[in-house]
């Protein structure tokens, strides 16, 4: 994938101004903020409002695993010695375990279309 030369990020191709000279190698984003394209001649910009809901449903999909690691270091360092708190809530974790994989499995097709309903439309140009 090709990096743009200002900015140095990684993209994928249709993240790129199309064009030769100062406009070879720019990501979009570096593109609209150096004045080289306006707004309204890059189709795949991301706003602001459309990059915070993508963040956002990113958040949602990973939100459980974090969560879950979390209680699981609190179950470690805090309530594996306490009776009979431990046995209770290691139970708890160890379902938990188990179902947020699942959880995770049958939403998915729920988050890729959210995500490509949040991804500008793209059409490639001519001989690119």
């Amino acid at each position: 994938m090709p990096t743009c030369r200002l900015c140095f990020s990684v993209y994928p191709r249709e993240q790129f101004i199309h064009g030769n000279g100062p406009k070879a190698q720019v990501c979009v984003r570096c593109g609209v903020e150096k004045g080289m394209v306006s707004e309204e001649e890059v189709a795949s910009l991301y706003s602001n409002s459309n990059a915070n809901a993508r963040f956002s449903a990113l958040a949602r999909r990973w939100s459980p695993l974090m969560w879950l690691s979390v209680l699981w270091t609190a179950w470690i360092v805090f309530l594996n010695d306490v009776e009979p708190w431990s046995l209770y809530t290691l139970i708890l974790l160890a379902l938990f375990s188990l179902v947020v994989p699942l959880y995770m499995f049958f939403f998915s097709s729920k988050h890729m279309a959210v995500m490509a309903r949040l991804t500008p439309e793209y059409e490639r140009p001519p001989g690119h």
